[in-house]
This record gives structure tokens, sequence and C-alpha cells, in this order.
């Protein structure tokens, strides 16, 4: 089935501009162009993030135990990504063991939310790759930062923070629009031309569609009402969102 009709047959197109073209059970030849819904600005802040994390990853594994007496978590903020694995390795543990040397005679330090630090002076290698270290101190109070010996004390920074589903939206109309303006004239032979837009890398690489009281069916009727009839070529467009083991096609145009 596709869009209510059953399909005969189907097939990588060769008529310019259809992806692919459909022989449906009533007869008809409907072409398909082919996008996806996602924030390309995000997806390569994405992989970049993920590129440095790799590295990161790289250079401190095996991870070291935390034999610190006065830290307890360090959480790690790197701006490029690694070439020299060995020598980041050991210039971030000498630094950390300054940190705890100098401990007791930096009160500031002692808050216990911890302390950021951003001057890597005299640790080339950590100048050039990190933004900042966040330094947690170890509390009597809280037994679970006291123990030495873990491996899980040096963190590395999640990707994520406050976001608007309009984000979302705006690259739904963007990828659309992009389509729209492209295209100038249905495949010849085909009877209709659709454009399926097909949701995937975004739900792992870009911000949320969902919001409160806001889902996808949400966002593409908004995205929908922006976009309005200047569909350019194509009779229909969907929005097809398999996530969260759901399959849910959203009609974009007619609304």
């Amino acid at each position: 089935m596709f869009a209510g009709v059953g399909v005969k047959k189907w097939c990588p197109s060769k008529q310019e501009p259809a992806d692919i073209e459909c022989d449906l059970v009533d007869g008809r030849k409907v072409g398909l162009q082919l996008t996806t819904w996602l924030d390309e600005p995000q997806i390569y802040d994405a992989k970049r993030h993920e590129g440095i994390e790799l590295s990161l990853v790289g250079a401190l594994e095996p991870f070291p135990p935390n034999e610190t007496e006065h830290i307890s978590a360090v959480w790690v903020y790197a701006k490029w990504r690694l070439k020299n694995a060995e020598g980041f390795r050991t210039q971030l543990l000498q630094f950390i063991a300054e940190l705890d040397r100098r401990w007791e005679h930096e009160p500031k330090w002692q808050c216990p939310l911890g302390f950021q630090v951003s001057d890597f002076r005299g640790y080339p290698i950590l100048a050039k790759h990190l933004d900042a270290l966040e330094v947690r101190p170890r509390m009597p109070s809280v037994h679970s930062t006291t123990n030495k010996g873990s491996t899980g004390w040096l963190i590395l920074e999640p990707r994520g923070g406050s976001y608007s589903p309009d984000q979302m939206v705006d690259a739904l109309c963007d990828r659309v629009q992009a389509k729209t303006a492209k295209y100038q004239a249905k495949p010849s032979g085909m009877s209709e031309f659709y454009l399926p837009v097909h949701y995937d890398k975004a739900w792992v690489c870009n911000s949320p569609v969902r919001g409160i009281e806001w889902g996808y069916g949400e966002a593409v009727k908004a995205a929908s009402a922006r976009i309005g009839s200047a569909v350019g070529v194509f009779d229909k467009i969907f929005v097809y969102v398999p996530v969260n083991n759901e399959n849910e096609a959203f009609p974009f145009y007619p609304a």
C-alpha cells in the first residue's frame, strides 16, 4: 500500500526528477522524490561532537582509577578532536594531580559545587584541545564521593541542552521548500508526483520534535500551515515517522 492505494510494483526511476516510480493497482503511475526531515547544521555539530568524544575515549581508555585525595569527578569539555592521544592523557592526569596537590591552599575550590578551570598554562596539549575542566570535590557528607579507585570519574561533556520544538518545524519547512524550489516540472509519463519526507537520522542527531502537548502530528500541521499551497509541482506531500516502534504517516499537503 502507498497513500491508501495498493502498489503493483515499484523501482528506481529513470525519469527526472523522480527517485522512485510506482505502478498502482488502479492504473496510475506515481513518481516519488525523496527527502529527509533534519536540521543540517545540527547534524554537522552532532557528528563533530561524536568525533571529539570518540577521540577522547580512545585517549583515556583504559580509564584510570581515581586515586586523588580531594577530587571526586572531572567533567571534560573538549573543543577539538585529539591528534596526540598519549600526550593528552599524560598531561591531563598530570594536571589533575597538580590540582589535587594545591587543593588545601585554594579556599575557593572548597565549594560543594566544585569549580571550573580553563587556564592550562604549562600544559600545551590541554590548552589546544580543551575549553575547560569542571572539577567536583569529594564530600565527607556524601559517601559515594569519598570512594577511591573508581574509573567513572572522568566524564565527557554530554551533548544536549534547552531546545524548542519550533526548531524542527523550521527544519521541516526548509526541507520542503528546498524541494519545491528546485523542480519546475513533473517527471514525464507519470500521473502524479509525490514528496515523501522521511524522519530518521534527526531522531539521534537533532533536537527533539516532541514538547509539552506537542508531537510529530502537531509539528507537521504547523509546518503545513506555514507552507500552505506553495508546493510547486508536487501533488501530495507526506511525512513518515518510524521511531519508538511506531510507523506513522502524516499528510502535509493537502493539509
